[in-house]
């Protein structure tokens, strides 16, 4: 799958977002002016009739560029850990932002995050191959799921450690791909269904809206790409998700055999899970 250039994607980040910093209660966006596809899971309900608890679990694109008001805002909600899916090399390049104290654990176990590519690469791409071809490149991506359990599984330790008086940020470089999957398992998880998975991973296209834009506009003017194929720059389709799905229910046998045998979450550890996460 592309790998993009980090530097040419941190300029672009930086010189897009720039917003009114209000966010009102248990909305599921938290507008930061430093990153962007902030946002709450909190609201969606489980099939036991229970709802994630808000202003626990946050997901985001990379937090490089928090502002000093974006600090404010963490610090209010009470963050004290940040997960960071990253490679090594994208977080050497462009380190998280973090207010003093907050916790930095670091599961970059198969990202690798040292391609050599660019944005005139991707232009090259996209105009080489049809959106057809492209998606199923992502789906392959999704579909190379042998680095989950060592990625994951050290995530729901720290949520099942995480004090109950504080929050937690998962996030990676677009908030999309490796951030997209850890919001799925946490849902699935916790009982939420598929239908509504799907949904949470597809609402990453309203909160990127305005970035993916941007990137389609340099694509366009700057590369020739036509403006049909560069709008379709970046976008969360529910069956690249389907497929990891699909992915870990051949390797394991089923999602709950993975939740079990690959992410070490017996009974116990996911009702308190559930004890800790809904309402």
């Amino acid at each position: 799958m592309f790998s993009f250039n980090l530097k040419k994607y941190t300029f672009l980040l930086a010189s897009c977002w720039f917003f009114n910093t209000h966010v009102h209660a248990q909305e599921r966006e938290v507008i930061l002016q430093g990153t962007y596809n902030f946002r709450d899971i909190g609201g969606y309900p489980t099939k036991n009739g229970k709802k994630i608890r808000w202003d626990k679990l946050y997901r985001s694109a990379f937090l490089t560029g928090l502002t000093t008001e974006d600090i404010e805002i963490l610090q209010t909600r009470n963050i004290s850990r940040v997960i960071d899916f990253r490679g090594p090399k994208e977080i050497d390049f462009a380190p998280d932002k973090l207010p003093e104290g907050v916790a930095h654990i670091v599961l970059s176990a198969g990202s690798v995050g040292d391609g050599p590519d660019d944005w005139a690469a991707l232009a090259l791409e996209m105009k080489s191959q049809s959106e057809a071809q492209s998606d199923q490149g992502a789906i392959k991506y999704y579909q190379n799921v042998s680095s989950f359990a060592d990625r994951y599984k050290p995530m729901f330790e720290q949520l099942l450690s995480l004090p109950k008086d504080s929050a937690l940020v998962f996030h990676c470089v677009g908030g999309k791909d490796r951030t997209g999957v850890a919001a799925a398992l946490i849902e699935y998880v916790l009982g939420v269904d598929q239908k509504n998975i799907l949904a949470d991973y597809e609402l990453t296209n309203k909160y990127r809206e305005r970035y993916n834009k941007e990137v389609a506009d340099l694509l366009v003017h700057k590369y020739g790409v036509s403006p049909q194929r560069a709008q379709t720059y970046g976008l969360a389709k529910a069956k690249f998700l389907q497929a990891s799905f699909d992915a870990l229910s051949k390797q394991y046998g089923s999602m709950d055999l993975f939740i079990k045998n690959g992410l070490g979450l017996d009974e116990g550890k996911i009702e308190r899970l559930k004890s800790l996460y809904l309402y």
